[in-house]
């Protein structure tokens, strides 16, 4: 464990388990704004370097990592995408939409922004779905299958970076989305008057965030690259 000012919030990421909850916590992009150095991420939030140093590398000794993705094969690190990342959005959405739906419809006289995060949340669906099943059906049986061949022929580049490149962009749109979705709720702070199924709304769109920005960094800095070198 080497944090150093100088390394990027994308490597820290990539080597430290955990990290990504941190710089979650204070706001900090680690996926696609995630190649700016450690102390000009400090800086732009206000942070002191050393604290933000230390609460990683508590949150990594904590986390119980038996999963060491420089030592992973592709296929495994597909596995993983998909038994831990696909399987966490299949399980988590219908409550979110189940909860922001019910919320629009008691809260929308008094808390008219509850209806435009039920809509933006509602837009993230379909496309995370969509991008799920373009990686399940069609990106990773591609990539096995090369390599249950033993890489006799040599994958077409073009077309897999195209793919690649689509599901980022769909990665962006659905960041832009959470941006006005945490705007709106103010950072995930309900209301007082919340009720119970207002702030288990606001805990889990947060949570559900999260989740999204590790899944991201994930691909684009671990899976992706390993990819195309497969």
């Amino acid at each position: 464990m080497n944090i150093t000012k100088e390394k990027s919030v994308a490597e820290v990421v990539t080597e430290n388990m955990g990290a990504d909850h941190v710089f979650s916590k204070y706001n900090i992009d680690f996926c696609c704004g995630g190649n700016v150095t450690l102390e000009k991420a400090c800086k732009e939030k206000g942070i002191v370097f050393e604290e933000l140093k230390a609460e990683i590398e508590t949150v990594t000794n904590i986390i119980n990592n038996d999963t060491n993705f420089n030592q992973m094969d592709v296929v495994s690190l597909m596995d993983y995408t998909q038994n831990v990342h696909h399987n966490y959005f299949s399980e988590k959405i219908p409550l979110i939409l189940q909860l922001a739906f019910k919320v629009a419809e008691v809260h929308w006289s008094s808390h008219k922004e509850v209806v435009e995060i039920n809509n933006l949340f509602n837009k993230v669906v379909p496309e995370l779905n969509e991008q799920i099943v373009i990686e399940e059906k069609r990106l990773f049986p591609i990539i096995k299958k090369h390599i249950e061949q033993n890489n006799r022929e040599p994958i077409k580049l073009e077309p897999l970076t195209k793919t690649i490149l689509n599901i980022e962009n769909v990665h962006k749109q659905i960041r832009d989305i959470f941006k006005n979705i945490a705007k709106l709720t103010t950072n995930y702070s309900p209301p007082k008057d919340a009720c119970n199924t207002y702030k288990s709304l606001y805990i889990n769109l947060q949570e559900f965030e999260q989740k999204l920005h590790s899944y991201f960094h994930f691909e684009k800095h671990i899976l992706f690259p390993r990819v195309i070198e497969s």
